[in-house]
């Protein structure tokens, strides 16, 4: 029996008024009242040890009529129980990889590939982060690019037909010093290390593609929608929000911390960009990687990421080896 047809003999079969919101009361209630008398179970089984295999029918009396509950609050709400499991049960894939993670990796899209060599990221970078004082006597993050492979500059940048430069110089400084820009220390001077992890496990970073100086001028349009300020802006504004929320939940150091809520910010603050098809799963891994090396980073005063773009992680190494 497929949902339509199981929400449509529900319906014949109830003997509550299931129009309007306030139909739903009292098979909201019901709902209540079967979790209970399965809750009971499961904690007769915890305390006192019974026969789950004993309370098999009992069982399958109550998850049924919990499903008929469902079914009477959907119809009640005007809505369609096979729609509410198709959502459901993508949003589920979505969140959570229904295969092996390696081979669903090799699948995703390189948003750069068909691009000159010029215009991508290079497939391995190194970061030197340092801890240095400010004028101000507050600590500073300075960024030096160690290496990045393969590199399309080897004599650095160069200058394009606008007047501008465009690519990147191994050894020099990547971005400007930053501080925690906070009344209170928290290692937010270490945050591009949250752009590293969006760049490494999600191949996607407009913040370092303009640092690296790699914005795909060859497409106006990658150049002005995918790669400019307000794609930037986007990317900023969801490092900002995620440390804000990162502070509740374990500062995102392990990918369960990372619940629901969170995906669907970083997915929010993505539409309509390139990035906006990843699945959630990739997302989570993307913004623990990131989190857990900015706090790795800020523990030991800096140290080095390495962001291998292939195998889609990122990692710390306090002396490069």
């Amino acid at each position: 029996m497929d949902f339509t047809s199981f929400q449509r003999a529900a319906r014949e079969t109830s003997q509550l008024r299931l129009g309007g919101p306030q139909a739903a009361i009292a098979p909201m209630l019901g709902l209540a009242s079967e979790t209970g008398s399965i809750l009971n179970v499961v904690k007769k089984y915890l305390r006192d040890g019974i026969d789950l295999d004993a309370n098999r029918e009992f069982l399958r009396e109550e998850l049924g009529a919990l499903l008929w509950y469902v079914a009477a609050v959907a119809t009640a709400f005007g809505l369609d129980l096979e729609e509410i499991a198709t959502i459901n049960l993508q949003r589920t894939r979505d969140r959570y990889p229904v295969e092996q993670p390696v081979r669903q990796l090799e699948r995703l899209a390189i948003f750069d590939a068909g691009y000159p060599p010029q215009e991508r990221f290079p497939r391995r970078i190194v970061v030197a982060f340092a801890e240095r004082p400010s004028p101000s006597g507050r600590p500073t993050a300075v960024l030096t690019l160690v290496s990045a492979e393969p590199n399309a500059y080897p004599q650095g940048p160069i200058d394009i037909a606008s007047g501008k430069k465009i690519g990147f110089q191994v050894g020099a400084a990547l971005g400007d010093p930053l501080t925690d820009n906070s009344r209170r220390l928290d290692a937010y001077r270490f945050h591009d290390a949250i752009h590293m992890g969006f760049m490494a496990v999600l191949n996607w970073s407009p913040t370092l593609r303009a640092l690296l100086g790699l914005k795909r001028k060859s497409n106006p349009e990658s150049d002005e929608c995918e790669d400019g300020a307000r794609a930037i802006f986007a990317e900023e504004g969801l490092a900002a929000v995620l440390s804000r929320l990162a502070k509740r939940r374990t500062a995102f150091l392990v990918e369960a911390s990372i619940g629901g809520e969170v995906i669907e910010v970083a997915k929010a603050a993505s539409t309509d960009l390139e990035v906006e098809p990843l699945p959630g799963w990739l997302w989570r891994r993307a913004i623990s990687q990131g989190f857990r090396a900015m706090h790795q980073l800020g523990a030991n005063g800096g140290g080095y990421l390495v962001a291998d773009l292939d195998a889609r992680s990122l990692s710390y190494e306090k002396v490069l080896s």
